[in-house]
């Protein structure tokens, strides 16, 4: 047992009448994420439980016990809080199992959890904003972009822009993020991937992964799921899954031409999201030394060089991404391997 787990159980044993278990019995740890966060599995005399470390001074686990709470209050599928300790990072929730519906899709079931998973999207945007969260401003959603440059270009690809280049890529910043401000803002999860959502016992959805929970563009939610690098789907499978939201549309969008705007939308918000991934995966690797989602960059670039052409004020930033970036992308992971 290494210090962590040791630290732990030491916690655990000092907090175990507060919980539903007489003693421990196990701790494993779970698979590695793309956070900071370490995950345990708990085996108990009654049951299992999940145990997470967040470093303190983040502040990750209160967040995520404020929401959790607020979440459960409207009926969304979350984990539940048993326990924590701010001070020591530490936290028990709710064990979700480990059916994740990534994993658990395929030809006979897709329709139906696609179908459930853009119906949590309708559910999680119908519950009035949450005190306190941060919105997704043009500001906002431009310096999330910046991680390309910062973290994509610079520190992974070691590219150096040109004065034109970056001309270029500063423009396609500006117009993606007008294009996501311009949508109704409603409750978004951020981070609504298929690796994130749970098949529970009951055949229901769990939601894993909701920390980042934002004020943000309606799109951002549904592009996680329709252009989820895992499962790409093909064109006509996504303009399907797009027209079964439009069936759920309700009177807090009053107005908004969504027949005309939906795929724009969807394309603006993945532009915006995929920018973003490509940077947030390459801090992964560089900073915190996880290579494990490397690959990961080619789907993500691929998405975007496959919808930016389709809008002639994004073509110079599509043919930078053909010409310059994918070739190098390509040099650099196979240097890595």
């Amino acid at each position: 047992m290494g210090s962590q787990e040791k630290e732990l159980l030491d916690w655990i044993n000092s907090i175990i009448e507060t919980l539903d278990c007489n003693e421990v019995i196990s701790i494993v740890p779970l698979r590695e994420q793309a956070s900071l966060r370490s995950y345990f599995r708990l085996e108990t005399d009654i049951d299992t439980k999940v145990a997470v470390f967040s470093d303190p001074r983040t502040g990750i686990n209160r967040i995520f016990n404020n929401l959790s709470s607020s979440l459960l209050r409207s009926e969304i599928n979350v984990p539940k809080v048993e326990a924590f300790d701010h001070k020591r990072g530490f936290m028990i929730m709710e064990d979700f199992g480990d059916k994740v519906l990534q994993l658990e899709m395929n030809p006979e079931n897709e329709k139906k959890f696609y179908e459930s998973a853009i119906d949590q999207v309708h559910l999680i945007q119908k519950i009035n904003p949450l005190h306190g969260l941060k919105r997704l401003t043009i500001s906002a959603l431009k310096d999330q972009m910046n991680l390309f440059e910062e973290w994509f270009l610079t520190g992974l690809l070691d590219y150096k822009c040109s004065s034109e280049e970056k001309r270029i890529i500063l423009d396609a910043y500006e117009s993606i993020s007008k294009e996501c401000a311009n949508q109704p803002y409603v409750l978004c999860h951020f981070d609504f991937e298929f690796r994130n959502l749970m098949l529970l016992d009951d055949n229901k959805l769990g939601i894993l992964d909701f920390q980042d929970l934002c004020i943000g563009p309606y799109a951002l939610d549904l592009v996680s799921i329709l252009k989820d690098i895992e499962n790409p789907l093909k064109e006509e499978e996504l303009l399907r899954y797009s027209k079964y939201f439009l069936k759920d549309i309700t009177d807090q969008y009053e107005g908004y031409p969504f027949k005309e705007k939906l795929k724009q939308d969807i394309d603006y918000a993945g532009f915006q999201r995929q920018l973003r991934i490509l940077g947030t995966l390459s801090r992964l690797h560089i900073r915190d030394k996880k290579s494990f989602r490397l690959l990961d960059l080619i789907q993500t670039l691929k998405f975007l060089t496959e919808y930016l052409i389709e809008y002639e004020e994004m073509i110079d930033f599509q043919n930078f991404l053909v010409e310059q970036v994918e070739p190098k992308l390509q040099e650099v992971l196979e240097a890595i391997e």
